[in-house]
């Protein structure tokens, strides 16, 4: 995990309140949590709709309707949060934006035909999706 990236994923300084500058620094931030607004800018970084980053994290739409954006989520929520940006950041770097958004949305060979977007409501199943981009980064299609 490349700090640097999740940092600027989930909005920075201006966003996150806390410089974040090491791995460290992130299991701090997912400790105490990560600000409402995250979300949004994470979403808009790779294109995305919010209410489809929402659907991946472990809270409900209802729920995350009562924060104002400067609340800080739970840290479950939060870890989930930064285990996206993270997988996003690598996403983005291997395939480029718009590819990446393809291909999380299309039934993938490897993945037994299901869409990459499915697994990522877990960490083992964003540890997976990781695991199948570095191969795809490497050259090794399955």
């Amino acid at each position: 995990m490349t700090a640097r990236m999740v940092n600027e994923r989930l909005g920075g300084y201006n966003v996150l309140k806390h410089a974040v500058k090491s791995d460290f620094d992130l299991a701090h931030l997912a400790e105490n949590g990560v600000p409402k607004a995250s979300i949004q800018h994470l979403a808009d970084s790779v294109g995305m709709d919010a209410k489809d980053v929402i659907a991946l994290l472990p809270v409900t739409p209802r729920n995350l309707q009562r924060y104002e954006d400067v609340d800080l989520l739970s840290n479950v929520v939060s870890d989930h949060l930064i285990a996206l940006a993270d997988l996003f950041s690598v996403g983005v770097r291997v395939l480029g934006k718009t590819y990446f958004l393809d291909w999380l949305n299309n039934m993938i060979p490897a993945l037994g035909q299901e869409k990459p977007v499915t697994f990522l409501k877990t960490h083992a199943g964003i540890e997976l999706i990781k695991t199948e981009l570095g191969r795809i980064e490497h050259g090794i299609f399955a």
